[in-house]
């Protein structure tokens, strides 16, 4: 089975791999964060701060 690559621009998120733009999970969740259905409500729920 070939792992599917999650494209991310979240450069300030440890799972982002900011050279390729890609996530190194393997899977990832998405969350919507309002109650809306815009695009721009939903946020990767697997997102942690770079320290």
């Amino acid at each position: 089975m070939q792992r599917q690559k999650i494209n991310c621009t979240v450069y300030d998120c440890k799972h982002c791999d900011p050279d390729r733009d890609c996530c190194c999970l393997k899977q990832i969740k998405v969350a919507c964060c309002r109650a809306d259905d815009e695009k721009e409500s939903t946020m990767c729920d697997n997102y942690k701060k770079i320290k």
